[in-house]
């Protein structure tokens, strides 16, 4: 199998090939023949800025291959879940079911506490309150069996 990085290199080599021959050809003519005769100093430049341009494109290629590789080891599997974080995710819940039910029962105690003239007066004006836990204060508190 071909690696991308071998795939990517041959592209660029053949992007420079395809300019080289662009300007070869464009250098054919009348004009671009006096061109074509430069001295070996700015041949020798160029060559330097195209292996500059290059090396610039296999380091950045390079550079894209190792932030692939870490992404994709970074990333958990979600095929192997860890059994620690399930258990601590089941107790997180059976927690947060714990705390409802102590809410409630401070809720229940409070309706119990009232004062006889909010009891009355409630009962006067026929309102009932909206909250389960509120609806029959004089039941005693049950909570569940801790775990």
């Amino acid at each position: 199998m071909v690696s991308r990085r071998t795939v990517l290199r041959v592209i660029a080599f053949c992007a420079v090939i395809g300019a080289a021959a662009l300007a070869y050809s464009g250098m054919r003519s009348a004009e671009g023949a006096a061109a074509w005769a430069q001295d070996p100093i700015q041949l020798d430049r160029r060559i330097s800025m195209l292996e500059q341009r290059l090396y610039s494109i296999e380091s950045r290629i390079s550079g894209v291959e190792q932030q692939a590789i870490v992404s994709q080891r970074s990333t958990p599997s979600q095929g192997g879940r860890d059994p620690l974080v399930d258990l601590l995710r089941s107790e997180v819940e059976a927690l947060k079911i714990r705390l409802r039910e102590i809410e409630c029962g401070l809720v229940h105690v409070d309706e119990r506490t009232l004062p006889a003239a909010e009891k009355d007066a409630r009962k006067r004006a026929g309102t009932r309150p909206n909250d389960p836990c509120r609806l029959d204060p004089e039941t005693p508190v049950k909570l569940s069996t801790r775990p």
